[in-house]
C-alpha cells in the first residue's frame, strides 16, 4: 500500500511540475510578424490609451532566448526591442517565477509569471501574462500594490499573426 501511495504522489508531483514550466518549443510558435495594438493606462489621467503596435519575433542567441522587435507606426521614435529568456529548467521567464502554465484551447497556452517590484514608485507584485498561439499573441502586465488585494491591468499588447 505504501508503494502505491508513493507512486501516485510522484506522478502527481511530476504532473504539477510539468504544467508549470515553459520550453523553447512553447515559444518558437511566435517566430514571425505580428500586427496589433498596445493599450496602457496613462499614469496622469488613469485612463486607458490604445495605439497601433507591431512586433517581429526572432530566435535569439540560443534556443532559450527570443528577440521581440516592437514597431509603433504612429510613434516610430518609440520603436524598441526586448529579449524574452526562458530559464534552463523552464521555471522562469525573464528571471520571473512562472506560477502557472495552462492550455486555453488546442492552439493556445497561457504562461503567468509574478515577481516583486515597483510600479509608479510604489512597491507592488508584478504579474506578466503571456498568451501564445498560432494566430494570437498577448502580453499583459498587471500590478497589485503592497497592502492591496486588487490587481490593476497596467498594459496589454494584443497581436494577430500578420497575413503574408
Amino acid at each position: 500500500m505504501n508503494k502505491l501511495v508513493l507512486v501516485v504522489a510522484l506522478l502527481f508531483i511530476t504532473h504539477v511540475h510539468a504544467q508549470n514550466s515553459v520550453s523553447p518549443d512553447d515559444l518558437r510558435i511566435l517566430i514571425g510578424d505580428w500586427t496589433g495594438s498596445l493599450t496602457y493606462v496613462d499614469y496622469s489621467s488613469g485612463q486607458p490609451f490604445t495605439m497601433p503596435a507591431n512586433v517581429k519575433v526572432e530566435q535569439g542567441k540560443n534556443e532559450n532566448q527570443f528577440i521581440l522587435f516592437y514597431a509603433y507606426p504612429n510613434e516610430p521614435k518609440a520603436n524598441n526591442k526586448e529579449k524574452v529568456t526562458i530559464s534552463n529548467k523552464g521555471s522562469k521567464i525573464n528571471g520571473n517565477d512562472l506560477i502557472s502554465s495552462k492550455s486555453l484551447n488546442k492552439d493556445e497556452t497561457q504562461f503567468t509569471t509574478e515577481s516583486p517590484g515597483k510600479d509608479n514608485n510604489k512597491k507592488a507584485l508584478i504579474r506578466n501574462i503571456y498568451v501564445v498561439g498560432e494566430e494570437r499573441f498577448i502580453i499583459r502586465k498587471e500590478v497589485k500594490f503592497e497592502g492591496s488585494e486588487e490587481w490593476l491591468k497596467r498594459n496589454e499588447f494584443s497581436f494577430k499573426r500578420k497575413q503574408q
